[in-house]
């Protein structure tokens, strides 16, 4: 198989995963009488619809205990609400959120694609981008949610910095600074590994500086917003009571969700449990394989992020499907397989994650 069609299988791979969830969300949707549209931008996707609308609020009023009185989507990042204005041109809001995601979605697959072909051949670049595709919550590469969007700078980083294009490498971690916070994992590969490759001066310092733009442009609005440096951040531990506790609420989520009580082993607890050890072998996995350090760090910083972060533990399967370095690993073992035996498995993982997608989407009250 050359690259070319390597890429071309894998957004043959994407569109099916894709497909499949939404006829599966479409199907729930219908039987609970719920607008499919309302349900794949419910939750998060409601905030990024209001700051496409109407742009970022003051923030509230701050109560007696020192914190504001209500939330505030001051905590979302701006490029994709901008993305989802620009698309809400030509159509309804909603639908706009939805095909941004997608279209962002298949960016990624042909740059997740390109990056991984060196990195695992051309079949398992392919089952890469299906084992990232089939992720559980991947329905959310579908939905007004934001990750399509990081994903494909995450994996522009990525390959650009594989072919030495360090420019081009920092423009798109500025773009994953304006995307999500784990934008800082992605700085911090960068500016590793601009010092272990120590790569010449005209590349290197315009690289460094442009590399942390995004980032500090997303929390530097929550500072002016806020007046406190810290903005961002008081934000993330006062109204969305989240924060870094280095993983000790996610054990403890984690042991509940197979000893705890029948409210405790609820199904979401159950997988993002499942996928949080999952997360850790894959991780000890590929360092054990010493992979180009810009993918160790992020991979690192990034997993650290999703599994040291406070609360939200049903969405912590969504958080580590953008670590993409953890997919390497897998896509090594599952190319090794019979033709046969990949595509069994795989229209069975299909299956199962479209079910997921529904039951998820449709069923579960609180965000993916």
């Amino acid at each position: 198989m050359t690259p070319r069609r390597a890429v071309l299988a894998a957004i043959a791979v994407y569109a099916v995963a894709r497909a499949a969830s939404f006829v599966a969300v479409l199907v729930a949707a219908r039987d609970s009488a719920q607008p499919v549209l309302d349900l794949l931008t419910k939750a998060d996707g409601l905030r990024y619809l209001a700051i496409a609308a109407d742009g970022y609020p003051p923030p509230p009023p701050i109560g007696p205990d020192g914190v504001y009185v209500s939330t505030t989507n001051l905590a979302f990042f701006p490029l994709y609400p901008a993305t989802i204005r620009l698309f809400s041109w030509a159509m309804d809001p909603r639908a706009a959120a939805v095909v941004a995601a997608l279209v962002a979605g298949l960016v990624a697959t042909v740059l997740i694609a390109l990056w991984a072909v060196p990195r695992v051949g051309t079949s398992g670049a392919v089952v890469l981008v299906g084992v990232w595709s089939l992720w559980p919550s991947s329905v959310v590469l579908g939905m007004g949610y934001s990750e399509s969007l990081f994903v494909a700078a995450a994996a522009g980083t990525l390959l650009a910095l594989q072919r030495g294009r360090w420019v081009w490498a920092a423009f798109a971690c500025a773009l994953a600074g304006l995307t999500r916070p784990t934008g800082a994992a992605l700085v911090a590969a960068l500016l590793v590994a601009l010092v272990v490759r120590r790569p010449p001066l005209r590349s290197w310092l315009p690289a460094a500086l442009l590399a942390p733009v995004g980032l500090l442009v997303s929390l530097g609005h929550v500072a002016v917003a806020t007046g406190r440096l810290d903005g961002w951040f008081w934000l993330e531990s006062t109204v969305w009571r989240s924060g870094f506790d280095g993983g000790r609420s996610t054990v403890t989520n984690a042991v509940h969700a197979f000893t705890g009580t029948r409210d405790q082993r609820v199904a979401p607890y159950v997988v993002a449990a499942v996928v949080c050890v999952v997360a850790v072998v894959l991780l000890v996995a590929l360092l054990a394989s010493r992979p180009p350090v810009e993918e160790a760090v992020y991979a690192v910083l990034a997993t650290a992020m999703a599994l040291g972060g406070v609360g939200y533990f049903h969405c912590k399967p969504r958080f580590l499907g953008v670590v993409l370095p953890l997919f390497v690993p897998p896509a090594r073992w599952l190319s090794r397989l019979p033709v046969p035996a990949l595509l069994v498995l795989g229209a069975g993982a299909l299956a199962l994650s479209a079910w997921w997608s529904a039951w998820f989407v449709v069923t579960w009250p609180y965000s993916v």
